[in-house]
């Protein structure tokens, strides 16, 4: 199994979580963010969220010093997908979902508040970047994912090879929700170099944002 590990100018790091008290600290994080914050999961009694998806995903933190500030989780195709269980309301009718080796799915894609920056925070910048290279470690070309739709818009401005899947739906709980995978073999070269370069040199995500001006 090939793990996924970026850095940033500034200092933070994206690692893959195998583990140990760091784990502990990425499923007290999530837990804060998707459990309490968003309300998208009930509260767990020991403050952690884990769930089945957890034992076979690959799970990373973004680490600032010694503070997880950012989660991703990426899962395999031939493992289940939550987008086939959790969000399948969200697939119209016969739609043909993907699975094997060129497919995964993206879930627990968050940052701390005090981290985003108008969207695009180291840590975010970080998160971005993971998208297309464990892709590329893992050579998924289409990479499912459920987020809400100003989110959706926002990563399709700046630039990534988003595919809707169906209309947005609200899930349990009432949160309006869009279905869709990035295309990678569509991504612009262009794209992809910016993205590398952005999580590296500052400006550069500056220049970016503002020709994609992310509104709700």
């Amino acid at each position: 199994m090939a793990f996924l590990s970026l850095s940033s100018q500034e200092g933070l790091r994206l690692e893959t979580i195998r583990g140990g008290r760091r784990q502990t600290e990425l499923l007290r994080f999530r837990h804060e963010i998707f459990r309490e914050k968003l309300k998208w999961v009930e509260l767990s009694a020991d403050g952690l969220d884990k769930d089945e998806y957890d034992a076979f995903s690959h799970n990373l933190a973004v680490i600032d010093g010694n503070e997880v500030v950012g989660s991703v989780r990426y899962t395999e195709g031939h493992y289940p997908f939550m987008i086939e269980k959790e969000f399948a309301r969200l697939l119209p009718g016969g739609f043909a979902l993907r699975k094997g080796r060129h497919a995964g799915e993206v879930t627990r894609f968050a940052v701390a508040s005090r981290c985003l920056n108008g969207g695009m925070g180291s840590a975010s910048r970080l998160l971005y970047l993971s998208l297309y290279e464990w892709s590329r470690l893992h050579d998924v070309k289409w990479l499912y994912f459920v987020v809400e739709p100003p989110f959706f818009r926002h990563l399709t401005r700046l630039g990534f090879p988003t595919v809707a899947i169906g209309e947005a739906k609200k899930l349990d709980g009432g949160v309006l929700s869009q279905a869709g995978y990035m295309d990678w073999p569509s991504a612009s070269p262009d794209f992809i170099h910016w993205l590398r370069e952005a999580a590296v040199f500052p400006a550069a995500t500056q220049e970016r944002s503002r020709a994609y001006d992310y509104s709700h």
